[in-house]
């Protein structure tokens, strides 16, 4: 009896999301085309079988790795697996943790290196300094940096490869003034990192702080590596007890738009009493942010740093992730903790349906993705320009709890759809000046 030879010639074809398996199904009928008695049989097989998916995944600090890496480890990369399991797939995901020591050059440096391992595809950016300093690298180099917290308008560009799944500043600049004009913060000294995020921000609060009839009375910048503020207090000081004498003390007050050194600074405002005794205000990066309560428990409750923060909205995905991330990190989320998360699965997902690691396949599938996916920040649709396309913002401050410890609490909100302001008097304890 003739022996048959069996050839198995592989297919490579696209993928559709849940059907997986019929990539690795043979057909029943083998075909003989030349009546040799060797039969063809064609098998299709994903192009992604058995790998193991590898993105970066960069954070600003190394002090931000503290929570970054069981982030990733033990929450993003135990569901990507699970949801690539449950469609499938033959592969698995993982992702390569940073960090950029604070340095917009360190960020490019990293980005650099990425791509030296062939890894394309990035979550970062998420200082916009480090976006910008990023930003031609990896249009000019076919990647996709996807950024889950920056938000200077300067990066809302159209057909680049960076994402943005948090709201730009000019939807949080106005929700600031409104913050300070409706508590009756009549002027305003403004301190603020010299860089990309703090230039945006301050760009388009103060247009919109004046038109409520605002005075900002200083802009004083510093550079984001200053590590002592002590002269940039004492100016601060100065104009704060001309300030107080013209308006009254309760109707000055200090906004902080800082992507770092905001905790240092917080902890030496104590030294200056005109500044000290006035109430402070603050924006995303200076909410909920824990080594403020560690390491500025005190001067922090004093100020309070009423500051603005994109809400998520109440959901069973957000609640879900709320649990499983503080009996790890015994910390609650912060909203960069959602975006992170969730883009994690726009990413995953855009690979699992373009069945390729090349950003050049998978950034035209994002904007999509994102539409349909509603996640634990929420509904992730995106701009003309690949950002966010809008929220509410919760105002986040420091304060006691119920049980006497100084913690994150939330004061109000900001609803973007009518531009109003509530604050939540029975938190606050008194009625804002603004409201009397």
């Amino acid at each position: 009896m003739e022996q048959k030879q069996l050839i198995a010639i592989v297919l490579i074809v696209g993928m559709i999301v849940g059907a997986g398996v019929g990539y690795t199904m043979a057909p029943k009928n083998a075909v003989d085309p030349n009546g040799d008695g060797v039969q063809t049989v064609t098998v299709t097989k994903a192009p992604l079988e058995g790998v193991t998916v590898q993105y970066g995944d960069i954070y600003g600090t190394t002090a931000e790795l503290e929570t970054g890496v069981p982030l990733a480890e033990q929450i993003i990369m135990e569901d990507l697996n699970a949801l690539a399991e449950q469609l499938g797939y033959d592969v698995s995901f993982q992702a390569l943790v940073d960090e950029a020591s604070g340095q917009a050059a360190t960020h490019l440096e990293k980005i650099q290196g990425f791509k030296s391992m062939d890894i394309n595809l990035i979550i970062g950016g998420r200082w916009s300094s480090m976006a910008q300093a990023s930003l031609s690298y990896v249009n000019q180099n076919d990647m996709l940096l996807f950024s889950s917290a920056s938000t200077s308008p300067l990066l809302a560009i159209a057909d680049d490869n960076l994402f943005r799944l948090c709201p730009i500043d000019t939807l949080q600049a106005p929700a600031m003034a409104e913050m300070l004009t409706s508590y009756g913060i009549e002027a305003v000294i403004l301190i603020q990192t010299a860089d990309a995020y703090g230039d945006g921000v301050y760009n388009i609060f103060e247009t919109e702080y004046q038109n409520r009839g605002g005075v900002v009375l200083e802009r004083i910048r510093f550079a984001v590596e200053s590590t002592e503020f002590s002269n940039y207090l004492a100016t601060a000081d100065n104009i704060a007890a001309d300030a107080i004498e013209q308006y009254g003390q309760e109707h000055v007050g200090v906004l902080l738009v800082a992507t770092s050194g905001s905790v240092t600074m917080v902890t030496q405002a104590p030294d200056f009493p005109n500044v000290y005794g006035i109430k402070w205000f603050g924006c995303d990066s200076t909410s909920l942010v824990q080594q403020m309560i560690d390491d500025a428990t005190e001067p922090a409750n004093h100020l309070k740093i009423f500051s603005t923060n994109a809400s998520p909205g109440e959901s069973a995905k957000y609640n879900d992730l709320d649990a499983r991330y503080r009996s790890i990190v015994g910390q609650q989320p912060g909203y960069y903790v959602t975006t992170t998360y969730d883009i994690s699965w726009i990413i995953a997902t855009a690979v699992l349906e373009s069945q390729s690691m090349d950003a050049n396949e998978v950034v035209p599938i994002i904007d999509d993705i994102a539409y349909n996916y509603w996640g634990a920040s929420g509904w992730c649709r995106l701009n003309e320009n690949g950002d966010r396309y809008g929220s509410d913002y919760l105002i986040w401050g420091y304060g006691e709890n119920a049980q006497g410890e100084v913690d994150n609490v939330c004061y109000g909100i900001y609803q973007s759809s009518t531009g109003e302001m509530i604050w939540y008097t029975d938190v606050l304890g008194y009625v804002p000046p603004g409201m009397n």
